[in-house]
């Protein structure tokens, strides 16, 4: 099978024993594989290991639990395979900034990681395919799939309220895309009143072709800014899997950590020369 059928099948894996112990050795017994060859395939198509998406989606599935059902902590923790709830209380807090019991009491949708779709995350594109353009309010659902497919990157995400705002970004010239063979792969919301980028995210697939480059150089060819600034992960937040690392290779630096809708961040500043 080749690298994507490859990670389906790894993918299809964890969802079917996501409630049961998993082993490395198991899993390569039944893709018929060996152990390294699987971790590094994934790795290299997912930009995080097995074992942090493993635990990304259990703790994912963990918050819905505690957002839409009445079932005790303890349970919601057992079903998931951890050992006790201080194991779990502590696995969760790592990611969520917050413990399960006031997660829940937030009632604030936190959404970290999705069941992984190799036919929406999956994109092999070369540097030419990829182009540049503002968006179109008649593409918003195309945008908000987008977003939602990348919500690793943007884990509080409220629909209403971010359509409402992407409207006033489109309607006014500030929304860029990045597109490749008919798809989005990349996403900038721009603030011209305080030179901030609301939101920068790109499909992890085409990483390596610098989607974010090309639409930051977009932004300041036709908006002039003197500076930019934009917010992500602070250094060595479990849930990044590389977004701030990004930034500073595009030459962002820190600037002031802050608290946005309750998740620390850090303010992150471009001098545009």
């Amino acid at each position: 099978m080749n690298n994507s059928q490859l990670v389906a099948s790894i993918t299809d894996y964890v969802e079917a024993h996501l409630q049961e112990r998993m082993t490395l050795d198991e899993l390569a017994k039944q893709l018929h594989y060996s152990k390294y060859y699987l971790l590094h395939e994934f790795k290299e198509t997912t930009h995080q290991s097995l074992y942090n998406y493993i635990k990304r989606r259990r703790l994912n599935e963990a918050a819905k639990a505690l957002l839409y059902s009445d079932q005790r902590i303890l349970e919601i923790a057992l079903q998931l395979g951890y050992q006790s709830q201080q194991a779990f209380s502590k696995a969760f807090e790592e990611l969520f900034k917050l413990t399960p019991y006031r997660f829940r009491l937030q009632k604030k949708e936190f959404l970290i990681e999705e069941p992984f779709s190799a036919i929406d995350y999956l994109l092999w594109v070369e540097n030419q395919d990829i182009r540049i353009r503002q968006g179109k309010w008649k593409e918003h659902e195309m945008i908000l799939a987008f977003v939602q497919l990348m919500r690793g990157a943007l884990p509080y995400l409220e629909k209403e309220a971010y359509l409402h705002s992407l409207r006033l970004f489109i309607n006014e010239g500030n929304c860029y895309l990045a597109w490749a063979k008919g798809r989005i792969v990349g996403l900038l919301l721009f603030d011209p009143k305080v030179q901030k980028i609301e939101n920068l995210t790109a499909l992890p697939a085409c990483w390596k072709l610098e989607p974010e480059k090309k639409l930051i150089t977009s932004v300041i060819r036709d908006k002039r800014p003197r500076l930019l600034y934009t917010t992500t992960f602070r250094e060595s937040d479990k849930l990044d899997i590389g977004h701030r690392q990004r930034l500073l290779n595009l030459g962002f630096l820190p600037s002031q950590k802050i608290v946005e809708v309750n998740y620390p961040t850090e303010k992150m500043i471009l001098t545009v020369t």
